[in-house]
């Protein structure tokens, strides 16, 4: 059904900048209504109709070319029948699609082509979509049949694609590619253009399939250089994109993903841009090109809407994923509230919606709005659970805890960790690592509530890291420990543990972790009035290890206290300059612009 688009402008795309071109898609969505002079024309536009599941308009379209000046050439008018049946058994109207397959079958008895007729009228609408298993066997029965050595026949290659299409389902594609590839050499030889690039189409697709890319970026080409609709166009930019981005050729992978997308989008295939927008936007941000990959997502979603797609939550929460990568919170804000809104009230997509509440939530805690992001991510977990997605419900109440311990709000932090941990622990589906973070985070909060129960989440949170986690994570859970024990005032204990913490980072190559356990043992000491011992720590912390500035700040305020009780007040004040002096300079680091 593919034409040579007589009297249809093909768009080629322009070598403008991607962001010029994605803002004018935004702002012209919509297809432009072309009007067709003749009928081969309208076999153009009710082809790109029905490939992009626009099929009133499709009907529309075959039939207004029916009236059209050249509707009376026979191969004209048998493809525009042919469509009109085709969208009719696509919409499930079987009874609308009779009519036009009887005049087709009388119209090929004119012309003389009866086995061709005899062929269509036994087969009837098997060959307008995709057959099931019983009529596969019927048209395998038929392609036999017609191998008969009488040579190469339209209807032999007609049934070969329909029985390709069912054992793509069925088998795939390696049982579909020697179907689809004699119809494609049986239409190249009887000289059919038409149907020889939807077939090709379909051979390029099974080849991509069956992990023969480069057979169907040659395939694609193929079809690309002859003349062609749009839809048709925009599929094979669509697959050589896809090609290309497999295979790490960024910049042909983004011309074409680019290409696929106005072709898509000016013959109003909205699934097709949607996609191939999606392609674009995730190409570009793995190029660090975040403004196109923006512009592209928003392609992505105005296309999905457009199309009313159900794709269109998804790709929402991708850009609202995007925005929020680019730290741009205001922004993501507006995107994910919108997307959660939309999807309120709603019986269905709780998992999208509980995922536009989490990224909501990361978006105005980075407004200094902590109270709302709570709020979100509570509603989030509740949305999970509907979904019936428990892991994510409980690190929906972690976050929740989370926000609520730093900000004080112990209950409230106490409940989310509690609700966390019972979602978080499963039985045999437990996942490990988050039911590892549950007990890290109670028992973290209940001991510095002087909650000596916290000990025994610890506990388990070792045991759990101990067979599933990494020594770093061990050395975490025993840092952890040691700052428990000095809220539940076992100072000699926390020193032990924060000492062992240490040297676990240490093995695990994290000096500066392991300074930081050390400084804190050192802290220990001297609040236990050990403060020759402190000294001595504070000071190999910052000597022996490798660090960052902000720790030896910590290293020498630290020293300067323990000599200021060693009745050392000189010596204090040195490191207590120093420390102030390295203080100023860190400040006018930050206060400096930083370089990209």
């Amino acid at each position: 059904m593919r034409g040579e688009s007589v009297d249809l402008p093909v768009e080629i795309p322009g070598s403008a900048p991607l962001t010029v071109r994605l803002q004018s898609l935004l702002q012209q969505p919509a297809a432009a209504q072309v009007e067709a002079q003749t009928a081969r024309g309208w076999v153009d536009l009710a082809y790109e109709a029905a490939y992009g599941e626009r099929y009133a308009a499709a009907a529309e379209a075959a039939e207004r070319g029916l009236q059209a000046p050249g509707a009376d050439e026979a191969e004209i008018r048998l493809m525009l029948l042919r469509i009109l049946a085709g969208v009719h058994e696509m919409r499930g109207a079987s009874d609308l699609a009779a009519p036009y397959l009887k005049e087709r079958v009388a119209l090929l008895r004119q012309l003389g082509r009866t086995e061709q007729a005899e062929v269509e009228a036994q087969l009837g609408s098997m060959l307008l979509r995709e057959p099931d298993r019983v009529e596969a066997e019927i048209l395998r029965r038929m392609a036999e049949e017609l191998d008969d050595g009488s040579g190469p026949s339209v209807h032999r290659a007609d049934v070969l694609s329909s029985l390709a299409v069912r054992s793509l389902h069925d088998e795939g594609p390696d049982a579909a590619l020697p179907l689809i590839t004699e119809a494609c050499e049986i239409l190249e030889a009887l000289n059919r253009p038409q149907a020889l690039a939807g077939a090709r189409m379909f051979l390029a697709h099974a080849q991509l399939l069956s992990d023969d890319a480069e057979a169907a970026l040659a395939t694609a080409d193929q079809v690309l250089s002859a003349p062609a609709n749009r839809a048709v166009r925009g599929a094979m930019a669509m697959l050589r994109a896809t090609v290309h981005h497999q295979a790490e050729r960024t910049d042909e992978a983004v011309a074409d993903a680019m290409t696929s997308v106005e072709l898509y989008s000016a013959c109003g295939v909205r699934k097709g841009a949607a996609s191939a927008a999606a392609l674009l936007a995730g190409i570009a941000a793995s190029l660090s090109d975040t403004d196109t990959s923006v512009l592209a997502w928003r392609v992505a979603v105005q296309q999905a809407e457009l199309g009313e797609f159900s794709e269109s939550g998804m790709l929402s929460l991708a850009l609202g994923q995007q925005l929020l990568d680019m730290e741009d919170y205001t922004e993501a804000e507006k995107v994910l509230e919108a997307l959660s809104l939309r999807l309120a009230g709603g019986d269905s997509d709780f998992s999208t919606r509980g995922r536009a509440l989490m990224g909501l939530g990361h978006a105005v805690t980075q407004q200094k709005r902590p109270l709302e992001a709570m709020s979100h991510w509570e509603e989030a977990a509740a949305q999970f659970l509907s979904a019936q997605e428990s892991d994510e419900a409980a690190r929906a109440h972690l976050a929740a805890g989370a926000l609520a311990a730093s900000l004080d709000r112990v209950e409230s932090a106490r409940h989310h960790y509690e609700r966390g941990l019972s979602l978080a622990d499963q039985g045999e589906d437990t996942d490990p690592l988050m039911l590892l973070q549950a007990l890290h985070s109670l028992g973290h909060l209940l001991c510095r509530h002087e909650e000596e129960s916290g000990l025994v989440y610890l506990d388990r949170a070792m045991e759990i890291v101990t067979e599933h986690g990494t020594d770093w994570q061990r050395a975490d859970i025993t840092d952890t420990r040691a700052r428990s024990l000095t809220a539940l005032g076992r100072g000699t204990d926390a020193v032990a543990a924060a000492l062992e913490a240490a040297d676990m980072f240490a093995d695990s190559d994290d000096e500066e972790a392991a300074a930081d356990a050390e400084i804190f043992a050192a802290t220990v000491l001297l609040q236990m009035r050990q403060p020759q011992e402190a000294e001595t720590l504070f000071r190999m912390a910052a000597e022996t290890r490798e660090i960052s500035e902000a720790l030896v700040v910590n290293s020498l305020e630290g020293r300067a206290e323990a000599l200021t009780a060693l009745g050392q007040p000189d010596a204090a004040a040195t490191l207590t300059a120093e420390a102030e002096t390295l203080k100023a300079q860190l400040a006018n680091e930050e206060d400096l612009p930083h370089s990209e």
